[in-house]
């Protein structure tokens, strides 16, 4: 029976403690905490890939100007910029100011060729 009552307590104290506004703040700063984190886990291995990716282009066509660097790495900084890249200027075919005829072609096929644009 006091094993009874003590079990009772215990539980009645256990959830005391979880509808406290400070521990349910303090749950929800975790999760949080561990949301972004798995968040920026899952981005490693496209980040590693775009770094590739950047780095073979432009080792590879070594005659751009520091604007079209720039681009470059601007259109492989995230997995969003180079899809929204490849959308409008590798399959609808616009024109870019920046990355143009073979240099655009290389691009182009280079990230076709990549497992980024799924």
């Amino acid at each position: 029976m006091i094993r009874w009552i003590g079990g009772l307590i215990a539980c009645l104290v256990f959830i005391m403690v979880l509808t406290n506004t400070q521990t349910q703040h303090a749950i929800k700063s975790t999760q949080q905490t561990l949301s972004n984190w798995i968040s920026t886990a899952a981005k490693v291995p496209d980040i590693s890939k775009l770094n590739i990716l950047r780095e073979e282009f432009l080792h590879n066509n070594l005659s751009l100007q520091p604007h079209q660097t720039d681009y470059i790495s601007e259109i492989t900084s995230s997995v969003e910029e180079l899809r929204k890249y490849y959308f409008l200027y590798c399959v609808k075919g616009d024109k870019n100011p920046f990355i143009y005829g073979a240099n655009k072609a290389k691009l182009c096929e280079q990230i076709k060729q990549s497992s980024l644009i799924e």
